[in-house]
């Protein structure tokens, strides 16, 4: 059930099919750098599982990303619910297989889930929670309008919280 599609990408809900993929993705040093490393594949069925909860009880999570020329799961890209510092907040996040980043798909994706959380899902303001290192993250959220609002401690971690509001 593909819910959103841009020109590269399809996104669906996750499935415990996707295990294989996902494990592939999290055991990959470079591309958990900024996730607190490499995860065991029973790890990964556990978080899995728990997307494909939060998919069934608010109706959003992280999405399969699929390239759409030749189908192959790419990551997962998704609208979480979080609570930072007391506040609800919905969290954009992605995570891509090393082979698909530096070529805007990572650009196109969170644009478009941006998009689908504010005119699909009504969502009022849409954040990021970003490691300070991770320029990367931080030039893609900004290039979708995301602006630096503070610092946050959230999970042991330090992050840089960006923000957009549906009016921006």
């Amino acid at each position: 059930m593909i819910i959103l599609e841009t020109e590269h990408l399809q996104f669906r809900p996750l499935t415990l099919d996707d295990l294989d993929d996902m494990t592939a993705l999290y055991t990959d040093p470079e591309v958990t750098r900024f996730l607190g490393g490499p995860r065991s594949r029973d790890e990964v069925q556990r978080v899995l599982k728990g997307y494909i909860r939060e998919y069934q009880i608010y109706g959003h999570s992280f999405f399969a990303t699929i390239r759409k020329s030749d189908q192959s799961f790419i990551g997962h890209c998704g609208l979480l619910k979080q609570e930072v510092q007391g506040q609800e907040e919905i969290e954009l996040a992605y995570v891509l297989a090393r082979p698909f980043w530096q070529n805007n798909l990572a650009m196109e994706g969170t644009e478009a889930l941006k998009n689908y959380g504010f005119q699909k899902l009504g969502f009022q303001r849409i954040i990021s929670l970003i490691p300070p290192d991770n320029t990367v993250s931080i030039h893609i959220a900004e290039k979708i309008g995301m602006s630096y609002e503070r610092d946050v401690d959230q999970w042991g971690q330090h992050f840089r919280l960006y923000a957009i509001n549906q009016d921006h």
